[in-house]
């Protein structure tokens, strides 16, 4: 149990910009707790959003285009923009097409280039857009996907670490994946199949299959980073992990927006 609370507390403390002060020690146990914990941070972003899209649509006059963009900066604020850092630090290491390690010191550099200010724009522009199209209709929306796509983005990321080597022996993802063996990948597929299938027991089955489309299109997204990271880098970094969030929350939205359409037509 000692282990369960550690991992929890240290996932929220590295994913989240919630003052939590109590100091964790470092151990395998309650590393490995923390990684089975990253999707609980998701869950907590869920409910957030959740209750502010119910205040700001039924108890306030506000449009959908200003709670479309206020569910994206509070996703970024949540975390603090560290997500975001990665994405721009993997723009410009991919962009500069250096060879592997110049590209690793690139992701050290901290400073921002030109591809990383563009591929935030158009990351962040089309997300909006999808964001804002799938919630101006509400006979489509349901409040669960405020609470399914935080989850699965970060159960993505989690299987991210367990799939892929990492890139240099020092790190964040490093320290993690040391301590994790391929065989956590299915408990961690378990553990949110249970996650999401709790959120869906009272859903309507349009919803349901529509969220199966969301975890395969997930599943799909992570498979592919894999590839890009091990080609691009050799493996994965801190910065990889953030990107894969970034980058699968904006096609989890794209695939929401495709849906709609299909759906309504």
């Amino acid at each position: 149990m000692k282990n369960i609370y550690y991992g929890i507390i240290l996932s929220f403390q590295l994913l989240t910009i919630l003052p939590i002060r109590l100091e964790v020690p470092w151990s395998k146990k309650y590393a490995k707790a923390a990684v089975y914990s990253f999707p609980l941070t998701g869950v907590l972003l869920g409910i957030l959003l959740i209750l502010q899209y119910d205040i700001f649509v039924h108890y306030t006059s506000v449009s959908r285009l200003f709670v479309s963009l206020w569910l994206i900066f509070f996703t970024i604020l949540y975390s603090g923009g560290l997500h975001i850092d990665g994405w721009m630090d993997i723009s410009d290491a991919i962009a500069s097409h250096r060879n592997r390690d110049k590209k690793l010191e690139i992701l050290k550099d901290s400073r921002v280039g030109a591809f990383a200010v563009l591929s935030l724009f158009f990351l962040l522009a089309f997300r909006f857009l999808f964001v804002y199209e799938v919630l101006a209709d509400s006979a489509f929306f349901h409040a669960s996907y405020l609470v399914s796509i935080p989850i699965l983005i970060r159960i993505g990321m989690v299987l991210l670490l367990i799939w892929t080597p990492p890139a240099s022996q020092a790190g964040m993802a490093y320290a993690f994946k040391q301590h994790m063996t391929v065989g956590d990948s299915s408990f961690m597929l378990f553990y949110g199949a249970g996650l999401l299938f709790m959120l869906y027991l009272y859903a309507s089955l349009p919803v349901f299959w529509m969220s199966v489309c969301l975890i395969g299109a997930m599943l799909v997204f992570v498979s592919l980073f894999r590839d890009v990271c091990k080609k691009q880098f050799g493996g994965i970094t801190g910065d990889m992990l953030g990107a894969v969030i970034e980058g699968c929350e904006t096609l989890l939205w794209f695939v929401l927006w495709l849906l709609h359409f299909f759906v309504t037509a």
